[in-house]
């Protein structure tokens, strides 16, 4: 996973990294289609805004 460079706090880049990871988990334990949707589409959006601030620096 790309690190985060910009000028946001780094509690904050480390909160949404953390964000990521916490995602990843849960869905890798949700079995309900819609649930899994969800957290995909949630997933997905934290992903961008991690590679987002990747970018910046």
């Amino acid at each position: 996973m790309p690190r985060p460079t910009s000028s946001l706090p780094a509690h904050a880049r480390y909160a949404l990294v953390t964000h990521v990871v916490e995602l990843q988990a849960e869905l890798a334990s949700i079995s309900c289609p819609r649930e899994r949707r969800t957290i995909t589409a949630e997933l997905k959006a934290a992903q961008a805004r991690v590679a987002q601030l990747s970018t910046e620096g």
